[in-house]
């Protein structure tokens, strides 16, 4: 009897945005080939795996990158990035033996990395094809960042000659630097499981009331304008990763990032997104066709091709960092709710992807 395919799977754990985009390609794996197995390789946590995957999977904790440094939500530490890259590159080449043969153990077929540029040199000592999936790379992002802090050039080099060496390259929209030769697709995000009445009759929500999302992504946020909200609020403001808060009016209602509503969900039981416009926060706005505050990071290198793709294909408007974090946008928030809003059915990226890494895993070539 032939063995389960065995996939390891390498995953940034810069903020959750890569783990749920990581999910979403799985889920699809999932669908097409039930009897997949994956192996996590990742410090993103468990639990966001085990809430999304029916596959199963083993997890094994591993700094894979170091991403950015980051202060808050819309504020990276280029110093402090640049001393850990410092610390962890380039890779032991223990570490790297060590991790590929515990993929070869696994009797893994194929090393996936969501930006990760560990698994791509742990693929290529265990022998097997590595499979790269990004809409920006780390060396790309750091080069945005050269001019501030001219320490990261010999990383940008290093990481270079690391993300070329992956066997697959696949480029999933919004695209910050379109390659040749590479498979594209669209956004990937994750599918909502319940029916917006059932997350909205959970929330102690009306079917007819208006619902506010608002996240600001992995990264803890202090979410300033609760202390600014005016006594008549209209509609519901449902906040997302705000654990160790209390309430502060009787039409808030403040959620962990780990609660018991999936996000997916929360997405499809909004009327309007207010947001940091990060990938995964991107993409699942684009399936719903969500009305969409968006808050961007100022410096991000990343930010301008977000944008460009949050204003051509979603209702949106955008908010300063400031206006966010002092509340002035909350007075808009019914201009948002009054945006046109298009049903615009959408094919998810993550059936493209998942077609294209279940052709090369099961011998049937790139689909």
């Amino acid at each position: 009897m032939a063995l389960p395919p065995v996939i390891a799977y390498f995953i940034t754990p810069h903020g959750f945005g890569h783990a749920s985009r990581a999910a979403a390609v799985m889920s699809a794996l999932f669908e097409e080939i039930p009897s997949i197995r994956f192996e996590l390789f990742t410090s993103c946590p468990q639990w966001i795996f085990k809430e999304s995957l029916e596959a199963d999977f083993g997890y094994h904790p591993v700094h894979t990158d170091i991403g950015l440094v980051q202060t808050s939500p819309l504020k990276q530490d280029l110093t402090g990035t640049c001393r850990e890259l410092d610390q962890m590159l380039p890779f032991s080449r223990t570490f790297v033996e060590g991790l590929a043969a515990e993929i070869r153990e696994l009797n893994c077929r194929m090393v996936v990395c969501d930006i990760a540029p560990l698994g791509i040199a742990a693929a290529r000592v265990a022998g097997v094809p590595s499979v790269l999936i990004e809409n920006f790379t780390w060396d790309w992002i750091y080069s945005g960042y050269l001019e501030a802090e001219p320490g990261l050039k010999p990383h940008i080099e290093y990481l270079a000659g690391i993300f070329r060496q992956a066997d697959h390259h696949i480029q999933i929209s919004p695209l910050c630097n379109p390659m040749k030769d590479c498979i594209k697709t669209g956004p990937i995000s994750r599918k909502a499981r319940s029916p917006r009445s059932r997350v909205r009759s959970r929330l102690g929500i009306g079917e007819t009331d208006k619902m506010v999302l608002v996240s600001m992504g992995g990264v803890p946020d202090r979410f300033d304008f609760l202390s600014t909200l005016p006594g008549q609020l209209e509609p519901f403001l449902v906040i997302s990763g705000a654990a160790g808060r209390r309430p502060s009016h009787p039409r808030v209602l403040l959620l962990p990032a780990q609660s018991d509503f999936y996000h997916p969900d929360l997405i499809r039981a909004a009327d309007a997104l207010v947001a940091k416009a990060g990938y995964s926060t991107v993409a699942e706005a684009y399936q719903s066709n969500l009305p969409f505050a968006y808050i961007c990071r100022p410096d991000s290198p990343e930010s301008d091709a977000l944008e460009k793709f949050i204003v051509r294909h979603l209702p949106s408007r955008s908010i300063s960092p400031e206006a966010y974090a002092e509340g002035t946008w909350i007075g808009a928030v019914n201009e948002l709710l009054a945006l046109p809003r298009p049903m615009t059915q959408r094919e998810n990226g993550s059936r493209q992807t998942a077609r294209f890494i279940g052709g090369i895993l099961m011998g049937r070539g790139p689909a």
